[in-house]
């Protein structure tokens, strides 16, 4: 028999869900197969040493509890990765971490409700769940997605403003996802967010000035690193007018473990028109900034790269990129991404040149999409080349 360990969390709101009345509302979920492969220290393109490769399958759903269909319901989800015995064949290393061997886990599992139903409109959503703010969010290139085990209050009582008050305490690493299973059941990948003390984030998000959507978030975490805390704010505003989009982002970062404070700060323009899309940005870090996901991999920052993350979220980086986007309405939407990052100072990587090409369709259910990344950083041996495929059915 399969060893089973559900976190604490987990187990409460299974047994609070069991002694009410559930009503199914809905169900499905995705199947995905990537595969990647690229001439890394001057590999072979194709070969089963320089490809990588993973399938999934999520299913999830909502489900109200109790007599009122729309005041309590019960989020759930789970995921299971696998090689499928590509390793064999194929690919000599997995998208995701998880030793080659098969694993499943609850990626969400959460119950949201109004406590203070007629009195505010505050919505809680409480247990394992997505997260999307910009110093902690739920990262989406990845074949299976990182979540949160946490406590996040929304209040909608201003007009076209929402207030966020939220605590996490675990997350499953993110963007380099590891998978630790035992016997296929892998919830213990769950650690810890940020040392034993969890974090704090509140948000205040404004589309009271017409056409702009403003945002400013503070973070707190008592224990990053193990033996000290961090104070993160970042705010942002991004406005579109006649086709036009202009946006700015400044991010200031007190570490008690850092010499001094960091900031950084992004700018970014762009244009729509009919299915075409333009926009160039630059960003700009010092020495003891934080901008990285605080629980993957990944930057809000808009000067990420296309693949290559970590790069421009690096300290004392001065960051450009340039995207081109068009869309040919059932046909398909095409994708050119170009990114530099410059780094200085005492940072020992190199500096990075990232172009990347995309192709996306969709038929019937079946979202597919292939990508050709070209990466060069200095010192380096060699550029390296990537090619990639991704196929989702959505059922």
């Amino acid at each position: 028999m399969k060893k089973i360990t559900l976190s604490i969390a987990a187990i409460a709101l299974i047994a609070s869900a069991a002694q009410a009345d559930i009503k199914n509302q809905s169900f499905g979920g995705t199947a995905s197969l990537f595969y990647g492969t690229n001439d890394a220290n001057n590999g072979d393109m194709f070969d089963k040493a320089t490809s990588y490769g993973d399938a999934a399958i999520h299913l999830g759903g909502t489900a109200s509890v109790g007599a009122c269909d729309t005041c309590t319901k019960l989020n759930y989800g789970v995921t299971g990765v696998s090689t499928l015995g590509l390793e064999n064949t194929l690919v000599g290393a997995t998208w995701i971490n998880h030793t080659l061997e098969d694993a499943i886990w609850i990626d969400t599992l959460n119950l949201t409700f109004n406590p203070l139903n007629g009195i505010s409109n505050t919505t809680m959503v409480i247990g394992r769940q997505a997260l999307d703010t910009p110093m902690v969010f739920t990262e989406t290139w990845n074949i299976a997605q990182n979540t949160y085990d946490a406590a996040v209050a929304v209040n909608n009582d201003v007009v076209d403003t929402t207030l966020v008050a939220a605590w996490v305490g675990r997350s499953n690493v993110g963007g380099a996802m590891t998978v630790n299973a035992t016997n296929g059941f892998s919830d213990d990948s769950f650690d810890d967010f940020l040392g034993a003390q969890g974090a704090f984030a509140f948000g205040a998000v404004t589309k009271a000035i017409p056409g702009v959507t403003a945002q400013a978030w503070y973070y707190l975490a008592p224990s990053f690193p193990a033996n000290g805390d961090a104070a993160i704010a970042w705010v942002q505003a991004d406005g579109e007018f006649a086709g036009f989009a202009l946006g700015g982002q400044y991010v200031y970062t007190d570490i008690s473990s850092a010499p001094d404070q960091g900031s950084a700060y992004a700018v970014k323009v762009g244009y729509n028109y009919e299915g075409l899309g333009l926009s160039a940005a630059y960003s700009s870090t010092d020495e003891n900034s934080a901008v990285s996901n605080l629980g993957g991999s990944q930057s809000k920052l808009y000067t990420e790269a296309w693949w290559n993350y970590g790069q421009i979220s690096q300290a004392e980086t001065d960051s450009f990129n340039v995207t081109a986007t068009y869309s040919i309405e059932n046909v398909a939407d095409l994708g050119l991404y170009y990114t530099n990052a410059d780094h200085t100072g005492a940072n020992t990587n190199g500096d990075m040149t990232e172009v990347a090409v995309t192709a996306g369709t969709k038929v019937g259910n079946l979202d597919a999409t292939v990508a050709y990344i070209y990466t060069d950083i200095d010192g380096a041996p060699d550029t390296q080349n990537d090619v990639q495929a991704y196929l989702t059915y959505n059922f």
